[in-house]
């Protein structure tokens, strides 16, 4: 009996999946397929859908869901911050791509943590103890994500209203972690002026591109309950302050499965830059099986939105820049070879090399905006009031009678 072959369209449908889903299971060798003459589509094995579309039916159970909450599936806590929709992304209720065109981060800080602008009034700074001082000369010289890790325990001993549990002083608190890893990430002295200025002035980007800058951390606020929001909440719900769960987050970020993938994105344009012939490197990469970092989003199969935007700027701003060009050719020559649209990590990257930036610079910008977001988790988890401790489901030996 010959073997019926479905197209990824199909196949999606069937199993009622994004097309990003699909690729999943093809990646975790749950789907077979193959590629067509050539060409940029392939299909798959109709007999391998009908199996896994059973399978996935028949654990449609309250404990299977259970089992796979945590890895893109169910929703596991309620939040009123932020929404992933249609493929387009909202901070309570607003666009974040229209914010990225004309908000600072400290407005969509305002609009996530529900206040007014009191918090980022001049005068609340972190305390600037001897302790702080010294952790301040051991940070100068390390990578922004752990400059951001010595500094934060070193401000929290000292900054007692930290510890305070109402919520004006919550938010006051959460106005001063974000200005001190500004100035961890820019290496320059603690200010109340806005993020991406601080930014722009230190990595010496003209004014006219400074808006750029303040659009990468706009639309790097926040983005649900991942990794590093859940595991700053998971902190926050055991009563700790925020700057431990700030640290949660910062520790989780720079994972090379999160904050810390643009590493390999900068790597790979490194690579592709030296290479002669781009569409025969990606091809060889593809065949040999190697990752492709900076493609793809679980939650955005038609395109991540936050690259999107962060693009349009770039052309808007840097129209015809060398840098954006090249970039704009790899993203083709990725999408032809896995049809696989850029995500924001690639977007932050490119951002990083179009304006001259440090190495390490997108990390550094994804860290800052994300901590607004980490900070909204932990303020509404308090609020909650509830302790997140989910139950295993054992897989080991059971015990001997």
């Amino acid at each position: 009996m010959a073997t019926e072959w479905l197209s990824s369209k199909e196949a999606a449908r069937r199993l009622g999946v994004s097309a990003a889903t699909l690729y999943a299971y093809v990646s975790r060798g749950l789907l077979r397929s193959e590629g067509t003459n050539g060409q940029r589509e392939r299909r798959y094995r109709a007999d391998d859908v009908a199996q896994l579309k059973r399978r996935r039916d028949v654990g449609r159970k309250a404990e299977s869901i259970a089992a796979n909450a945590l890895d893109f599936g169910t929703p596991v806590l309620e939040s009123s911050l932020t929404l992933i929709e249609s493929g387009r992304l909202f901070y309570r209720g607003h666009e974040a791509t229209r914010l990225a065109r004309n908000s600072s981060l400290e407005q969509v800080a305002q609009l996530l943590w529900e206040c007014d602008d009191r918090p980022f009034a001049a005068r609340n700074l972190p305390p600037l103890s001897a302790t702080l001082r010294s952790a301040w000369q051991a940070a100068s010289a390390l990578p922004p994500v752990d400059a951001c890790l010595v500094l934060l325990p070193a401000a929290a001993r000292w900054d007692h209203p930290s510890w305070v549990e109402d919520r004006a002083a919550m938010l006051d608190t959460g106005a001063r972690i974000l200005r001190l890893l500004a100035a961890a990430v820019t290496g320059q002295p603690l200010s109340d002026r806005p993020v991406h200025e601080q930014v722009a002035t230190a990595w010496n980007v003209p004014v006219e591109h400074a808006p750029l800058i303040r659009a990468a951390l706009v639309l790097s606020a926040d983005h649900e309950f991942n990794a590093s929001a859940f595991a700053a909440r998971v902190v926050a719900s055991t009563g700790a302050n925020l700057y431990a769960s700030t640290i949660a987050g910062l520790v989780a970020i720079n994972g090379p499965r999160h904050g810390g993938l643009t590493r390999r994105v900068a790597s790979l344009l490194a690579d592709l830059r030296q290479a002669g012939d781009i569409d025969a490197e990606v091809a060889r990469r593809v065949r040999e099986r190697t990752y492709i970092p900076g493609f793809g989003h679980q939650l955005y199969p038609d395109g991540d939105v936050r690259a999107v935007a962060l693009f349009a700027l770039m052309r808007e701003f840097a129209a015809g820049a060398p840098e954006l060009a090249f970039a704009e050719r790899v993203a083709a020559a990725v999408e032809q070879q896995i049809d696989r649209k850029l995500n924001v990590d690639f977007a932050t990257v490119v951002l990083e090399r179009l304006l001259g930036l440090p190495a390490d610079s997108a990390l550094a910008i994804f860290l800052l905006g994300r901590t607004v977001g980490w900070i909204a988790h932990a303020i509404e988890q308090a609020a909650h009031g509830a302790l997140i401790r989910p139950r295993a489901r054992y897989t080991g030996p059971r015990p001997s009678a």
